[in-house]
């Protein structure tokens, strides 16, 4: 028997990579659902994600896991509109959005070239996103698109964090296909916790005492991680806040990513969510989920957002904030590799803050840890 702690991302993983080889698997999770954050919840007739976040379908453990079919995927477009002034201009695949290409608000077209060298390019050693985007020419495009989007992936300014994990992300995004299952992120969760033979909820785990004649995973978050393993010290973790504000006024048709190009506010994103999924929100009413780093007060986000939407905003109701102190772990420039999850015999550790901030990092931790322990 082999019991893994926690159901987010790596401990469903680590467990489905157990059960195919054969091993007789107890997933226990202390909350009353699988997911961990990639969970949510329904009020009053809204569909709330605990914090924004698409799924990539194109990542490679998805791929593996042939999940995507089972959750009603919708598609969001492969571009963001960036708001300049007041107009805002589309920047995406240049195949869909040919003209975009040549738009010189989001950057000329040498920068624009440059990116695709970047995505080519190697980064140096202890070099940021930043410096590495900067470096091979971006300019204007990385000032007015890049940076404002990519904090928004990495929750983090790219001059924090590594640019060779970086880079992994920002190309799986330009070559995948982001979306959400209708119903929310959570039934991502729910469709791979139905395939765990052995899960039990509500059970909280304060001590690996209780599992001492028993091969143990811990998946939990990692400072829970680093409570139950006896660990010192913990790998910095990035904290973001969502907004949710509904309004029954038309706010736009889009189901773009909005960002605003002139860094006017608080605000890294915004979104009607509802226009991606109408499930999100009851009927004749629009959902926008908007996402801040930094402590922000609700009236400097509706300012900001009545600048990136062009409408008055101060009869939005705010429907419900998320504020989630260990979103993601931060991957920075003297970042290293972790080679093995085994901590002691019999006891090993996985999770998204040991292979990549993504989702696609909890899922392989998740499998290479179980690898490891077979």
């Amino acid at each position: 028997m082999v019991v893994v702690i926690g159901a987010g991302l790596a401990g469903l993983s680590a467990a489905l990579t157990l059960q195919k080889a054969g091993r007789e698997v107890r997933v226990v999770e202390a909350s009353d659902r699988p997911g961990g954050r990639l969970t949510s919840d329904y009020v009053d007739g809204y569909r709330l994600d605990r914090g924004f976040q698409l799924i990539n379908s194109g990542y490679p453990e998805l791929k593996r896991l042939k999940i995507i079919e089972e959750l009603d995927f919708q598609y969001a477009p492969r571009a963001v509109k960036v708001v300049m002034g007041k107009s805002s201009v589309e920047l995406g695949d240049p195949r869909r959005y040919v003209v975009s290409a040549f738009n010189s608000q989001t950057g000329s077209i040498t920068e624009k070239l440059a990116f695709i060298r970047y995505l080519a390019s190697k980064p140096r050693v202890g070099e940021s996103v930043e410096s590495h985007l900067i470096r091979v020419g971006t300019g204007a495009l990385y000032k007015r698109v890049l940076r404002k989007f990519l904090q928004g992936v990495f929750l983090s300014d790219p001059s924090q964090v590594s640019a060779t994990v970086g880079k992994e992300i920002v190309r799986s995004f330009i070559s995948g296909k982001p979306g959400l299952p209708a119903a929310g992120v959570a039934k991502f969760s729910e469709v791979l916790s139905h395939r765990i033979h052995q899960i039990e909820f509500n059970h909280r785990v304060d001590s690996l005492e209780e599992f001492a004649k028993e091969d143990v995973i811990v998946a939990t978050d990692a400072t829970n991680a680093a409570h139950l393993l006896g660990l010192s010290s913990i790998p910095t973790q990035l904290g973001s806040t969502t907004w949710y504000h509904s309004t029954s006024e038309p706010v736009s048709d889009s189901s773009m990513l909005h960002i605003d190009g002139e860094d006017r506010g608080a605000l890294v994103n915004s979104i009607v969510i509802s226009n991606l999924s109408s499930a999100y929100s009851p009927q004749g009413k629009s959902l926008i989920s908007t996402t801040t780093l930094i402590p922000t007060s609700e009236s400097e986000v509706r300012r900001h957002l009545s600048i990136i939407w062009g409408v008055p905003t101060g009869d939005w109701e705010l429907v419900a904030k998320y504020d989630i102190p260990a979103s993601l772990p931060l991957f920075g420039t003297d970042s290293q590799r972790v080679t093995s999850a085994r901590v002691t015999k019999g006891v090993y550790v996985a999770g998204d803050y040991r292979c990549a901030p993504s989702q696609n990092g909890a899922l392989l931790s998740g499998r290479l840890t179980a690898q490891e322990l077979l």
